[in-house]
């Protein structure tokens, strides 16, 4: 999960390697206006409603969408302009289609945990000076960050259990 700076491609191609999914923001980088989707990336029909993403199947590496509810009673949707369901691979675009699919309730929910992590970063950065580590050598850089990691975690246990101490002798 990162931010839309690390929005690259062979960062994509990493994660997907290490079969992973990337849910990453998506950085326009002065690109044209896709055709033929919406803005997260989801086919669209002839009458330009997007499609709803539908599920993940891990097997085939493919999002499958399914056909938008404004087109129930829609005239084309007998034709062969506007298909039932959509299967794409998301080997086609790294960038475009990670698992589950961008814009979807459920990669919000995971872009949203990302924000947590910031924070904790940004703490550790600011009051623990993790960004002031001048070491030779990358061994004790990493004892000296999981050591912060440790008192960090430690600290935020004790003030857990001290706000539910004082909450229940306040009931």
């Amino acid at each position: 999960m990162a931010d839309a700076g690390y929005d690259y491609k062979p960062i994509y191609e990493q994660i997907y390697r290490m079969k992973a999914d990337g849910i990453i923001a998506y950085n326009k980088r002065n690109e044209a206006p896709p055709i033929g989707v919406d803005k997260y990336f989801a086919p669209t029909c002839v009458r330009e409603y997007s499609y709803r993403y539908d599920s993940y199947d891990k097997k085939y590496e493919t999002l499958k969408y399914t056909r938008p509810k404004e087109c129930k009673d829609c005239p084309l949707a007998h034709d062969t302009l506007c298909q039932r369901s959509m299967k794409i691979k998301k080997t086609v675009d790294l960038r475009r289609y990670p698992a589950p699919a961008r814009g979807s309730k459920s990669w919000k929910e995971l872009y949203k945990e990302r924000t947590s992590v910031e924070r904790v970063n940004a703490y550790l950065k600011e009051y623990f000076q993790l960004n002031n580590i001048r070491y030779r050598s990358g061994e004790l850089a990493k004892v000296h960050v999981d050591l912060l990691c440790l008192l960090f975690n430690a600290s935020q246990l004790a003030v857990d259990r001290i706000n539910t101490k004082l909450s229940v002798k306040a009931a």
